[in-house]
């Protein structure tokens, strides 16, 4: 009788890893999907930032963003938040460090 072995299977992807490769080929923009965010500078003077969950820190030489997965925090001078709306933020000022923390 013959040993009727089955195949090994691959590891499975981590789920944030199989909706990124989806989204890819779907062309599907960011802020639609679970857990993604998305950083846009203009210049060092502005960042617009999709997918935040919460404002954890703020003042005019640091802003610290919880986008659920990550910490953002931008460090500079003179920033502020000109707009927050549906986990959309944009801030202004002089944009001299982002750092993302796990």
């Amino acid at each position: 009788m013959e040993d009727e072995r089955r195949p090994r299977r691959k590891p499975r992807k981590a789920i944030g890893e199989r909706i990124r490769e989806a989204s890819e080929g779907m062309d599907v923009p960011g802020q639609l999907l679970p857990g993604f965010y998305h950083v846009e500078l203009v210049q060092n003077r502005q960042a617009v930032v999709d997918g935040v969950k919460g404002v954890l820190s703020y003042s005019e030489t640091q802003i610290q963003l919880n986008l659920q997965a990550v910490v953002v925090t931008f460090k500079g001078a003179g920033l502020s938040i000109r707009s927050y709306q549906t986990e959309q933020l944009i801030l202004t000022g002089t944009i001299a460090e982002v750092h993302f923390t796990a």
